[in-house]
């Protein structure tokens, strides 16, 4: 869609600077309303006391915030700046660079540079990810961390030692084994394990020592491509984990909070999610994903805040971005429950921890993630977005369900991934 309307944004651009004045010196209008949408309903209430911070200090500017389906975001999205309309101020993801190719999407520089705006309070690698072509477009939201989640209480209850800050993947298949023996019921899950192509398997492989993509080509078929591939069939063939095709509508967080499920791999923005619930302090704890062979690998992705190119109000949205990402701003996401902020004031990560203090080890466990991680595959390699679904839907399903060997489905993958790159 991007690419087909680019000369549609391009024009609209070219309009909307003929008709506005220039981003820096402008003075702020009066009774100003301001649209602003994200995706996550679990990070909702987090933006929310960020944003009705902002209208306190701004009593002349509304903001409406609309939080859209996740499946459904980008088709609105992409209808509304299509349009020439679309919200003031947004979400991105990796999904960036289409948009600034479409010429959707308000170059930030000369807004940065008359406030003295920094990018070194965030993470470099998120900040990166939003500097195309020269220009930056969006300040950095959130940083993405994995972290294993156990249910204390449920392995107390089996007489089941807790996970050490330390452990493997030896540990996590050993300890997912002895619930699978012990449990009471077998509508208790011993193991969630992300099992996911861009997530689990990626991480997998990068924890082994390799990479999904090298030097421009898919690099699946290398022995450690294989070995994760493998590594988590046996946990599904074992019965450790669901069955894949029976995973669908499995919740990994609510399989917790029911004390139906053991040890889960939970990402840093629904862990508010477990820390809000009426669960009694202890009953969860965290560590950092299980080492393989001495190590670990978290991919990680993040959101920024971005500003429409076409808005009418641009001053006034880049002062909810600049607000929004503030060290003030981004501690407040965190107090209502958003993800794990991208801004590296130390209030801002103190809010996250102290936010989410009923899950014991926490801040070890984001220390660690943080320490070994990556940028995921479809980050770093946006072409391969593309690719995806038929890696997912035709590949790995055809692979859980042995109908493809894992030399195979590593061939498949990679007949994919160059496809994509191509």
């Amino acid at each position: 869609m991007l690419q087909t309307n680019r000369r549609a944004f391009l024009a609209m651009a070219t309009t909307a600077a003929l008709l506005s004045t220039s981003a820096a010196g402008t003075a702020l209008a009066a009774d100003i309303n301001l649209t602003l949408m994200i995706w996550d309903p679990a990070q909702k209430a987090g933006v929310q006391m960020a944003v009705d911070a902002f209208e306190a200090a701004h009593p002349n500017i509304a903001v409406s915030l609309e939080q859209v389906p996740q499946d459904q975001y980008y088709v609105k999205l992409d209808a509304s700046l299509g349009a020439g309309e679309g919200p003031d101020v947004m979400w991105q993801s990796s999904k960036a660079s289409y948009y600034v190719d479409g010429g959707a999407l308000e170059p930030l520089d000369a807004y940065m540079a008359k406030d003295g705006l920094s990018l070194a309070g965030y993470k470099k690698v998120i900040a990166d990810l939003y500097s195309l072509g020269g220009h930056q477009y969006g300040i950095p939201k959130d940083f993405d961390a994995w972290t294993f989640v156990y249910n204390a209480s449920l392995l107390k209850d089996l007489g089941i030692a807790a996970p050490s800050a330390n452990w493997t993947w030896e540990d996590m298949v050993r300890i997912a084994g002895e619930v699978k023996e012990k449990r009471t019921s077998s509508a208790v899950v011993p193991l969630y394990y992300n099992y996911s192509f861009n997530n689990g398997v990626a991480s997998l492989v990068h924890a082994l020592g390799s990479s999904v993509i090298a030097d421009g080509q898919g690099r699946m078929s290398s022995p450690e491509g294989i070995q994760a591939l493998g590594m988590i069939k046996a946990l599904q063939d074992s019965g450790l984990i669901l069955k894949v095709a029976d995973s669908t509508d499995f919740n990994p967080v609510n399989a917790l909070l029911s004390g139906k499920l053991a040890l889960a791999e939970i990402p840093s923005w629904n862990l508010s999610l477990l820390s809000k619930s009426d669960a009694p302090a202890g009953t969860f704890g965290v560590v950092h994903l299980p080492a393989v062979n001495g190590s670990w690998a978290n991919d990680t992705n993040g959101l920024s805040y971005v500003m429409n190119v076409n808005s009418r109000h641009k001053e006034e949205s880049w002062e909810l971005i600049k607000f929004l990402t503030s060290d003030a701003g981004a501690a407040l996401h965190a107090q209502g429950g958003a993800a794990l902020p991208a801004n590296t004031a130390p209030e801002a990560r103190a809010a996250f921890v102290a936010t989410n203090g009923k899950l014991a080890g926490l801040e070890a466990a984001l220390d660690a993630a943080s320490a070994q991680s990556y940028l995921r595959t479809t980050t770093a390699h946006p072409k391969v977005l593309s690719a995806m679904p038929q890696i997912s839907s035709a590949v790995m399903g055809e692979f859980y369900s042995d109908a493809l060997s894992a030399s195979d489905a590593a061939q498949r993958i990679d007949a994919l991934l160059n496809g994509a790159l191509r």
